[in-house]
C-alpha cells in the first residue's frame, strides 16, 4: 500500500445469490448435479479507487447503487466476494443509527463501551467525555437506556462519540439527515474543524453538502463507478442522469405521452422537453387546466438547475393542458423553504405580462433573477389561474413540484435572505 493513500480498493465485487423461494436454496444444496436455482446480483462490480490521506470524498448514487455496501466492506462489517481493500489508519464510521450501541445500556455506558471498542483506556475516554456530552446536547437523557431515545437523540450521541474518537478516517453514511437542521450544520462545522488533515468519506443525497464539504466526488450506479473526479462536473452529470431517469419513468403515462413532442420556439428552433411532474406531486384547482411538467433552468446554459447560486438568472419552464378555453390566464409560482415558509411569490400579473388565451397544450418560460436566498433546500409550486390578480379562479396548482438547492456561502448567517452588500460607519463616543 502506498504511504500517501488512506484506502486502496482493487477490483472489489460483492455478489448476492437470490432465490425465488426459500426452498430453492435447499434444493440447490442437495442437488446431485449441482443444478443452480439462484441468480447472481452484483451489489458491487469491479470497483477500484484510491483515497488519499486528508481527502474529503463525497459518494453519491441512487438507492441500491452500492454505496452502503462499499462502506461496510471498507469498515470490515461485510466481506467482499472478490477483490481487496487495504486501509491505513483508524476508522470511525457512522453507517447506521446506533450501530455498535447496546440498546439496553445508557448513553453514558455506551460511550465507555464504544471507547473500549476503539481501544481507549477508561482514562482516555474520561478525557473525551465532556466534549462528547456537550456536543450531543441530550442532557439528563445520557443516563437513560438508548432504546428510549428518539432517532434524533440517537444520531446526536452516535456522531459525538465517533467524531471525538480522533480517527484517521471518518465515514458518515446519511446518518446526519435524521438530525434537525441546526444539528446537521453543527456536525458539518465539527468535521471542518476537527477533521483537518483527516480523511473523510461522506455519503449523502444532498448536493449542497457535497459542494460545501468535498473536493472529490465518486458516483456509484448499479454497483459500478460511473464517475470519479471533480465535484462540480460530477454533480452536473448526476443531475442529467436523474432527469433522464425521471423522463423514462414517465413514459407510457397518458398525461405525459406528448412531453417529448417537437415544440417549437419563436425562432423555429426545437425546444427541449420539459421535465414531467413526479408521480407524488399533489394537484388542486378547478380542473379546467392541468400542469403536466415543469423545471428550473440556468438561463446561461439552459440546463435544469438542481443547485442554483443566489442572484443567478434563471428560467422556470412549465407545460400545461387547458381543458377549457381561458381568455385571461395567470401563470405564477411560489418558492418555499424547507419549513414551508414563502420566500418568493411571482406571477404574470405582478410582472405586468399579459398571456395569450389558454387553449390546448401551452408552454411558458418565466425568466427572472433569483433573490439572494440563504443556503438550504427550496421547492417551487407553480399554478395557473383565470381572471386578474384580485379576482381569479385557481385552475391548477402543483404543490412542491420542483426542488432546488442554494449552496452554503463562505460565512454562515441567519435569515431567509443573505445580505452581503452595504456599508458600516463607526463613531467613537468615549474612551
Amino acid at each position: 500500500m502506498q504511504s500517501e493513500n488512506a484506502i486502496e480498493i482493487r477490483g472489489l465485487n460483492k455478489v448476492y445469490q437470490l432465490y425465488n423461494r426459500p426452498s430453492d436454496r435447499l434444493k440447490e444444496a442437495m442437488s446431485p448435479f449441482h443444478r443452480s436455482r439462484h441468480t447472481d446480483f452484483y451489489a458491487l462490480k469491479d470497483v477500484s479507487a484510491d483515497i488519499r490521506k486528508g481527502e474529503s470524498v463525497g459518494i453519491i448514487g441512487t438507492n441500491g447503487s452500492g454505496k452502503s455496501t462499499l462502506l461496510k466492506i471498507i469498515v470490515g462489517v461485510l466481506n467482499a466476494s472478490g477483490g481487496e481493500v487495504e486501509v491505513d489508519g483508524r476508522i470511525s464510521a457512522l453507517l447506521e443509527l446506533g450501530a455498535g450501541f447496546n440498546p439496553d445500556y445508557t448513553g453514558l455506558e455506551n460511550i465507555y463501551f464504544n471507547g473500549t471498542i476503539m481501544g481507549f483506556t477508561r482514562e482516555e475516554t474520561d478525557a473525551r467525555l465532556q466534549n462528547i456530552l456537550d456536543f450531543a446536547g441530550i442532557g439528563e437523557f445520557i443516563h437513560q437506556p438508548v432504546k428510549t431515545y428518539s432517532s434524533g437523540m440517537f444520531v446526536r450521541l452516535a456522531f459525538a462519540t465517533q467524531i471525538y474518537s480522533e480517527p484517521d478516517i471518518l465515514i458518515v453514511d446519511e446518518a446526519l439527515s435524521v438530525g434537525d437542521l441546526r444539528f446537521q450544520q453543527k456536525c458539518y462545522r465539527a468535521m471542518e474543524q476537527l477533521m483537518k488533515d483527516k480523511t473523510v468519506i461522506l455519503v449523502t443525497h444532498d448536493p449542497g453538502a457535497v459542494l460545501r464539504f468535498c473536493k472529490r466526488l465518486i458516483w456509484l450506479e448499479k454497483g459500478s463507478i460511473r464517475y470519479d473526479g471533480g465535484v462540480d462536473r460530477g454533480l452536473k452529470l448526476y443531475e442529467d442522469y436523474l432527469i433522464r431517469q425521471s423522463i423514462e419513468e414517465s413514459e407510457g403515462r397518458d398525461d405525459f405521452s406528448f412531453l417529448e413532442t417537437d415544440a417549437k420556439a419563436k425562432d423555429g428552433a426545437e425546444r427541449p422537453p420539459v421535465l414531467p411532474l413526479a408521480k407524488d406531486v399533489h394537484l388542486k384547482g378547478s380542473g379546467d387546466a392541468l400542469i403536466l411538467g415543469c423545471e428550473l433552468d440556468h438561463a446561461s446554459t439552459g440546463r435544469p438547475a438542481q443547485v442554483v447560486e443566489p442572484g443567478e438568472d434563471v428560467v422556470f419552464r412549465m407545460r400545461a393542458r387547458y381543458d377549457a378555453y381561458t381568455p385571461h390566464p395567470i401563470f405564477g409560482l411560489t418558492i418555499r423553504d424547507r419549513l414551508g415558509n414563502v420566500a418568493v411569490g411571482i406571477n404574470t400579473e405582478t410582472l405586468r405580462c399579459e398571456l395569450p388565451p389558454g387553449r390546448g397544450i401551452m408552454e411558458y418560460d418565466m425568466s427572472f433573477r433569483l433573490p439572494p436566498l440563504n443556503h438550504g433546500q427550496y421547492t417551487i409550486s407553480p399554478g395557473l389561474a383565470s381572471g386578474v390578480q384580485d379576482d381569479h379562479i385557481q385552475l391548477c396548482w402543483a404543490d412542491d413540484a420542483f426542488l432546488f438547492e442554494i449552496p452554503k456561502r463562505l460565512r454562515d448567517i441567519p435569515g431567509m435572505t443573505y445580505v452581503d452588500e452595504g456599508s458600516v460607519e463607526s463613531y467613537q463616543i468615549s474612551d
